[in-house]
């Protein structure tokens, strides 16, 4: 599976507002982990990355770090999912 672009959103202008987000979206994903929350703090962390926000070399390197970290959760409530729920042929 092909990685998703980072892609700048307009909404948030610079790496503040989107660091901001993240720290909103990771305070409600510590009170009730879900993978919609991992999901959105993955996208994110995602835009983070985008070229428009890379304000200094320390916050490129957070993004890169924070986008590694919330792939790895994602990945992980999707399996927590999966065992949960098991795919079944009649279920789709």
């Amino acid at each position: 599976m092909k990685p998703k672009e980072a892609i700048f959103d307009p909404e948030l202008p610079n790496a503040n507002a989107v660091l901001a987000s993240l720290c909103c979206v990771t305070a409600r994903y510590a009170s009730h982990p879900s993978a919609e929350l991992a999901e959105l703090a993955l996208d994110l962390s995602r835009k983070l990355t985008a070229p428009q926000y890379a304000e200094s070399k320390l916050v490129s390197e957070v993004a890169q770090r924070l986008m590694r970290d919330w792939e790895a959760i994602a990945h992980e409530q999707h399996a927590m999912q999966a065992v949960v729920v098991p795919g079944s042929r009649h279920l789709q």
